[in-house]
Order: C-alpha cells, then structure tokens, then sequence
C-alpha cells in the first residue's frame, strides 16, 4: 500500500542503474545543502529500489505497486485523451513499440492505462513538489510527466544542451523552451570567441551520456560494461524475478548484432565525399528510433522514404549527400539503403565517420528534421531548412518548413548568411552548466544547487 499524504519537495523518477546512482548522488547533495528537504525516488527499474531504500529515501515503485489492467474499454482511452489533452494515445506508444519490437498495441494500451492509474493515485496521495527526470520517449516517463502536468505538479525533463557540459531544463514542457532574455555585450562576445573555437577545433559536442554509443554494434556487444549489465539483467529478471523497463534483453541483443553485420556490408555502399567537383545539399539521418522522432516528429519516422523524395526534387546537377548517425552506424536495413542508392544516382551514403563540419562547411545547403547537426551548421553560418519543430528554427538563419513538400520551392538558392551570434548567446542563457551521469563531485553539487534554486523559487511563487 502506498502511505497517505506523505509529502515532498522532490522526486526524482530512475529507469536505468546509472540514473539511480546519479540521483542518489544528487539527493545525497541536496540534503547536505538543506537537511529538511525531503526527497523520494519514483522508479521504474525494481532492482534499485532496494539500493534506494537503504540510503534512507522514500521509494515509489511502479512494478511493485502498481495495478495490473488486464482490459480496457473505450472509455479508458477517451480519459486518457482528455486527461492528456491529446487526440490519440497511439503517438504514446509508438517509441516502445519500434524501440523493443512490441507490436501488439493493445497490450501496450494496457500498459498506459495501468502507469497512467499508478501516477495518478500517488500523485493524488502525496504531496510531491516537482518530479525531475531524464527525457525520454518510453511510456512510464511520459505518463507520469503527462500525470504531472494534469495534477498541476511542476515537471523538470532533463536534456543535453548543444553545448558541451550543459543542460537544458525543461521546465513543464517536452520541448526544450528558450528564455526570454537578452544578451548583453559580454554573452556575444563570449558565443564569438565559443564558434571561434569550434570553426577551429571542428569538434563535435558529445555527451557523457551518450559517449558509449559511438561505436559499432559488436564493439558494444563485447565491452565489459555491457556483458556485466546483460549478465545483471537476466539475473534480475529470471532469478530474482524482479521489473524494470528496460527488459526486452534478447531484443536488444539481437539490435545491436544485426547493426554489426548491417555495418559490414554497408561498406560497399559508402561513398567519399568529393568536395571540389560534387555540388551537393547535406541531409544528416538521424537515430532512426530517438526521442527526437518517436515523439517530437513521428511523421518523419520514415527517413528513407523522406530521403527518396528530396532526390526526386533535387535541383538538376545537385546530389544529396546522406550520412549515419555515429551512435547507429547500421542501424538502418542494409537493402533499403542499397535500393535507394541504386535507384537514385544522384545520392551518395557518406562514411559515417566523416567529420560532420567538413560536411556541412562544404555544402549548398543543410536541411534537417531536428539533428543537432542543424544547430552545428547555424553555427557555421550555413542556411538549414528545418522540417521538424525544435528550438534553433527560431535563428535568423533557419527556415522552417512545415511540409517536406515546401523544398522543391527553395532548394538551390544558395543564400549566404552570417553566424546568428544574438540566438546562440541566447540558447546558451537558456542552459545550465552541468552533465548528466558524471559523478564528478563539482558536477553533483552544482545539479543539487541548480534543483535547490528551483525548489526555492517554486516556493516563494507559490507563497505569493
């Protein structure tokens, strides 16, 4: 049973062993700033609530408490709808359903329904001040941040920033909104000499999150961390009998060696870029299953489709020039890429270990759905036509696009532009220093001291 009315400050939600060691790590800190606050974790990976509990805090766990919904009628989904304020709960499902191959829809309406009950009641039940979590697209985080949101909870989703070492907080929003700020002389003299730097180093700003995802699928397979964690999982899940989400093990497994031998014979279909004779316009692939797509741009899941009709309305003489993502170099079905490049001659698949600035430097024009690669070739002055919706389509130097079918208008007009130093300078006040999952003592203070400083603002706002 959960306990009525217990009440606090903050809840942080885990869905993976890093999280949980990463929050701890930032609740410990908190309590060490102000020992009255009061902190619990909402988990959604049953093997760290133990760990979470012997260090004193509170824990809500999902797959313990919750109720198991075995049927579902009409009506549950139109409460949801409305609950939600969405027209369909299908957009819900869709990175769960691609990300682990769970096609059966039904049970994953099942598995809304019963989060979203679960949410709801300890939401109604306690008083928790703001729940903080990492962004991300599985049905548990966004049930409870859509649960937030009806219960008028304040919601923090936290998400790497363009820059290296800094966050975006999401404040109450799975967009990422920019401040209304102004940027004094100092901020644009700063962002000069930061893409000063950058057109200079030609570097890629990379997470530590996400660092262990740029390499190939078998190098993934066999580093020790992950043996350690697939001999971890099937310990949990068969011996211990114990939930979490992330548990389509042998799916995950079979991903990652199919994106080997994808990897393999995709070397055939690899191109050189030939930057002196081919006049070419940049496309970037993105992550084919990222939160990016899943949930902010759905509609363009199909990125080879997408691919296909930008040659069909390429500016004769022009080539598209198209690359993998370094995080899922063969992630991408071997003979779609192969149809698409026999097909259309005018596309070229580029290495995927190309350096992306020389690509962009080199190009007519950029176009993207929301790829950080768009926000790296504003700050190269380049022109980027943006399909998707993100936050660097408000630069002077994006053009939105609100249908694919728009280009053919614009592409080949080659418009030079200058650096939007004013937009950067205000992405970048828009970001808070700091690096999801580095357990580095200065890093872990200053996430506690920027969550304090909310939790001290959202209690002076609610006293006024």
């Amino acid at each position: 049973m959960i306990p009525l009315r217990s009440c606090h400050e903050i809840a942080f939600a885990v869905i993976a062993p890093r999280e949980v060691d990463f929050f701890l790590a930032v609740a410990d800190e908190l309590k060490a700033i102000s020992q009255n606050i009061s902190i619990a974790f909402i988990t959604f990976y049953e093997p760290g609530d133990r760990i979470i509990r012997r260090r004193g805090y509170k824990v809500f766990s999902l797959h313990k408490e919750r109720e198991i919904v075995n049927s579902f009628s009409e009506e549950d989904i139109e409460y949801i709808k409305q609950k939600y304020s969405i027209n369909d709960v299908r957009p819900l499902l869709l990175h769960e359903k691609y990300t682990f191959a769970r096609y059966n829809e039904d049970n994953l309406i099942k598995k809304l329904i019963s989060y979203d009950k679960y949410f709801e009641k300890i939401l109604s039940e306690n008083k928790i001040g703001l729940v903080a979590q990492e962004l991300g697209g599985f049905i548990a985080p966004m049930a409870l941040f859509y649960n937030c949101m009806y219960k008028k909870v304040d919601h923090i989703f936290f998400e790497p920033s363009m820059y290296k070492g800094r966050l975006f907080f999401n404040v109450n929003s799975i967009e990422v909104l920019l401040k209304d700020v102004e940027p004094q002389e100092k901020d644009i003299a700063f962002i000069k000499r930061y893409l000063e730097n950058y057109n200079k180093e030609k570097t890629i700003v990379i997470p530590i999150k996400d660092r262990e995802n740029f390499s190939s699928g078998i190098k993934r397979l066999l580093r020790w961390r992950f043996i350690k964690r697939f001999i971890g999982k099937i310990y949990s899940k068969y011996i211990l009998r114990e939930k979490e989400e992330y548990d389509a093990i042998f799916n995950q497994v079979k991903i990652h060696f199919s994106m080997f031998i994808n990897s393999i014979r995709q070397k055939k279909l690899y191109s050189e870029p030939d930057y002196e004779n081919d006049k070419y316009i940049y496309f970037p692939l993105h992550v084919p299953l990222d939160f990016q797509l899943t949930v902010r741009e759905p509609k363009y899941l199909n990125q080879i489709a997408l691919v296909e009709y930008i040659a069909s309305i390429l500016p004769y003489g022009y080539k598209l020039y198209i690359k993998e993502h370094p995080a899922s170099v063969g992630a991408y079905n071997y003979y779609e890429l192969k149809r698409v490049l026999m097909q259309n001659k005018n596309v070229k698949l580029i290495f995927p270990y190309e350096n992306s600035y020389n690509l962009i430097k080199n190009a007519q024009e950029i176009i993207t759905i929301n790829s950080k690669v768009g926000a790296e070739a504003l700050m190269q002055g380049r022109r980027v036509f943006v399909l998707g919706n993100t936050y660097y389509q408000n630069s002077r130097n994006a053009m939105k696009i609100s249908d694919a079918r728009e280009l053919i208008t614009y592409l080949g007009q080659e418009t030079a532009m200058k650096p939007d130093y004013l937009f950067f300078a205000r992405v970048y006040l828009s970001s808070m220093k700091g690096e999801l999952y580095s357990l580095n003592k200065e890093n872990i203070r200053r996430f506690a001291n920027l969550l304090n400083e909310h939790l001290n603002f959202v209690s002076v706002i609610n006293m006024g």
